[in-house]
């Protein structure tokens, strides 16, 4: 679990800074320090948690939301089945597999001893979890005087997609990937981003060979 913990230093570099936006987001919506956490503690999905923040504060009824937070992690059901070659997890590393997560353990599981890699995945998880909520509950306590600085806002948001990126590149020289990170693009150019990212994913699982359908 220690090299998974100091593996996961680049997720936690990544999640902090948009952790602290969506606590400082969720304070500025209206919604209490202890419901702010909570969806950190208990969901750990840091777009979904965003769409949840901004449809609540809309008034959409929690239920609506909550399955609407459900469908955006949709893409969750494909990674499961790219790991299994090397990792037999259950609820706990089901909860702990984010994106980034999952782009780190697909890249360092294969080269490591079985009996290392469950330890393993689990330091990096926990690193991205503790991270996630560390920044969660500073952000909701006083993110909204960081946000009110100009491009502040901006340069957090634009955290994530870029560690992904970076995480993602070793990645691309699979065809899988290409092919499933090409629809991704062409959907999110058409308007369709989620559907993309389902659909992504899809593709690369059924892909055969090295990469795709284990």
């Amino acid at each position: 679990m220690k090299e998974g913990l100091q593996a996961a230093w680049p997720i936690v570099l990544g999640y902090f800074p948009v952790a602290v936006a969506f606590g400082a987001l969720g304070a500025q919506a209206g919604l209490g320090y202890l419901w702010i956490q909570l969806t950190s503690l208990l969901v750990f999905a840091g777009a979904s948690q965003f769409a949840l923040v901004g449809l609540l504060a809309q008034g959409v009824p929690p239920l609506l939301a909550a399955t609407l937070g459900l469908l955006l992690n949709l893409r969750h059901a494909f990674y499961g089945p790219a790991l299994r070659p090397y990792l037999k997890g259950g609820p706990l590393e089901a909860f702990l597999l984010t994106d980034e997560v999952f782009a780190l353990a697909l890249r360092a599981l294969p080269g490591l001893p079985p009996g290392e890699r469950r330890g393993y995945f689990l330091g990096l998880g926990l690193g991205a979890y503790l991270s996630w909520n560390l920044g969660t509950f500073l952000g909701a306590l006083g993110g909204q005087g960081l946000l009110a600085w100009p491009g502040v806002g901006e340069a957090l948001a634009f955290a994530l997609p870029a560690l992904f990126l970076l995480l993602a590149l070793p990645h691309l020289k699979n065809p899988a990937a290409l092919l499933a990170g090409g629809a991704a693009l062409a959907l999110h150019l058409l308007g369709q981003t989620a559907w993309g990212l389902f659909l992504a994913g899809v593709i690369g699982f059924l892909w055969p060979g090295k990469g795709g359908r284990p």
